[in-house]
């Protein structure tokens, strides 16, 4: 198991399947000694219950002990081992990206080339005023037609960007008018764990189950709102590395206790820049290396076990002076991975509009990416993201050696989907015939 892959269904998801399961008539049931189907609960926003096979139990056993233990079921990594040896190298490649469809709304051209080309994960991108449940329906417009591409009915992961003040891709009715990140590290822990605990409730609400945030981002004070792509907008916590982290620490835990998948960004630290990657190339940092304190954040983060990874699409001199961080082996696989001993899922940062990789072609920055130790190279426009998944494919079936890259990142993102729905069964407790509680 991944050790971000804990997460996703929080208890009260939970809780209301499982009592919901208690109410339904009885009728046609087996009778209480019988061994029961268990439920396979997925972390997707709009992925049903599947039934999974009965559990084989003795003459002698308790019907009030029906699940299949731990040492009864191949581990979340032997289960995505073998469903991705079961998918081809084109369609593990897709597995791999996500793309950016409109906020308000993916078109049905738009749906259809992402379901043909096999693309399983989406990025709500831009602005939106729809409602939380305007917001749910175009959702399950995409969810529904993409979850064909998931094997085993596992989730479509549905991803937005909902940090607050200037960076709130929701912003219609029902979704929570977030402050700057600046504002909410001025709170207490108590009043941001319950704010960001009902962003998180509206983001389940409304189909969406990855948020990427928050920003770990460390902003020195001398250099403020002269850092472009964070300072200036007040997207960071704090100016120290040890309060960003504790504040930090808190989001994870709150938007994680709703079942949404945090992403801390960006990875090795966006806060000493002058430029935006966005708007500009050349964007380099020069202060940071392999033991800098704008590493605290993400140490916590990896230490605290609840979320992905964002790299920064800036370069680091004293890390990799040739190469940006999202093409960094010395970054993604030597520091983030061997040294600081991240295990998880690493998402890019927007690889497809961003100025600062566009001196490489679209796919190539893909293969890029993964070579060097990526998992889920982000593309906020369906067409460009397509093109990835292509470009992925082809250097897999011409290089073995990469082959075997973007096999281990579909594991590893199959890992993590298998993995939630697991940690949500080891909470399950059966009290009665057909009657499923947590713990």
């Amino acid at each position: 198991m991944t050790t971000r892959a804990k997460q996703l269904l929080s208890a009260g998801m939970l809780m209301t399947l499982m009592l919901a399961s208690c109410s339904a008539p009885n009728a046609g049931k087996p009778a209480p000694s019988t061994p029961t189907t268990s439920v396979n609960i997925s972390s997707g926003p709009t992925a049903p219950a599947q039934p999974t096979a009965p559990s084989q139990t003795s003459a002698s056993s308790s019907h009030l002990d029906t699940m299949p233990t731990q040492s009864q079921q191949p581990s979340p990594r032997e289960q995505a081992e073998a469903l991705a040896n079961e998918l081809s190298v084109s369609e593990q490649a897709s597995s791999l990206v996500m793309a950016g469809v409109p906020a308000t709304g993916a078109s049905a051209a738009e749906i259809s080339a992402l379901k043909k080309q096999g693309i399983s994960n989406v990025f709500l991108r831009g602005r939106s005023q729809l409602s939380v449940k305007q917001t749910s329906v175009k959702v399950q417009q995409i969810t529904q037609s993409l979850e064909a591409n998931v094997p085993a009915d596992l989730p479509v992961w549905v991803a937005t960007d909902q940090e607050g003040g200037f960076v709130r891709v929701q912003q219609g009715p029902g979704f929570t008018e977030l402050p700057t990140a600046l504002t909410q590290g001025g709170w207490s822990p108590s009043k941001l764990k319950r704010e960001l605990g009902a962003v998180g409730k509206q983001l389940v609400e409304a189909g969406i189950n990855v948020n990427l945030a928050p920003v770990a981002d460390v902003v020195p004070a001398e250099l403020g709102t002269g850092n472009a792509p964070i300072g200036y907008f007040g997207r960071e916590y704090a100016h120290g590395a040890t309060a960003v982290a504790k504040t930090m620490a808190t989001v994870n835990e709150a938007l994680h206790s709703q079942g949404v998948q945090p992403v801390v960004k960006h990875f090795p630290g966006l806060g000493r820049v002058a430029k935006n990657t966005d708007t500009n190339s050349g964007v380099a940092d020069t202060k940071i290396d392999a033991n800098s304190s704008d590493l605290q954040p993400f140490e916590r983060a990896i230490e605290q076990d609840k979320s992905w990874v964002m790299v920064s699409n800036a370069r680091y001199a004293k890390l990799d002076a040739k190469n940006d961080a999202p093409f960094s082996s010395k970054i993604i696989t030597g520091l983030l991975r061997e040294q600081m001993g991240y295990e998880g899922i690493v998402i890019s940062d927007d690889l497809c509009e961003a100025k600062q990789v566009s001196y490489l072609q679209v796919g190539e920055r893909a293969v890029k990416f993964v070579a060097a130790g990526g998992t889920l190279p982000l593309c906020v426009e369906s067409a460009p993201a397509i093109t990835m998944a292509k470009a992925l494919a082809a250097e897999a079936k011409a290089d073995g050696k990469f082959a075997a890259k973007v096999k281990e990142a579909a594991v590893k993102i199959l890992e993590e989907k298998l993995s939630a729905r697991q940690a949500a069964r080891r909470q399950i407790k059966r009290v009665g015939p057909g009657c499923f509680l947590t713990r």
